[in-house]
């Protein structure tokens, strides 16, 4: 995978998490590329627990909101609890008027509160 492919995403591991941070408009080829070097990271490093983190994402579509809540249930299936942080409350409102299913997802405001969620459930 090229570095460019990833150019709009960081991913780090804090405190026993893999960190992902969203970028706005990740187009579907970075997207794909995303999706496997995510999964990757989570096998390799066998992390119980991944935040997705969408402070730096204005706006946000159906098509890929339904995009990263797959790759959420993908990173689920490998054994990882998922914790989105940070939409903003525009991207809230259009998701909630739009209809959008969020499941079981679980989200937080802050960093912090994410963190403070996984340590309560003995994840990180």
């Amino acid at each position: 995978m090229s570095a460019s492919m990833l150019h709009s995403v960081s991913m780090t591991e804090v405190q026993g998490c893999l960190v992902v941070a969203m970028q706005a408009d990740l187009r579907d080829e970075s997207f794909d590329a995303l999706h496997q070097a995510v999964t990757e990271r989570l096998v390799d490093k066998r992390l119980p627990a991944a935040v997705i983190d969408f402070s730096a994402v204005p706006v946000l579509d159906l098509h890929e909101f339904s995009r990263i809540q797959a790759l959420a249930r993908v990173m689920g299936f490998l054994g990882a609890q998922v914790v989105f942080v940070a939409l903003n409350p525009g991207i809230a409102s259009f998701l909630a008027q739009a209809g959008a299913s969020i499941g079981d997802q679980q989200f937080c405001m802050h960093m912090e509160d994410a963190f403070a969620l996984l340590a309560s459930h003995n994840l990180r």
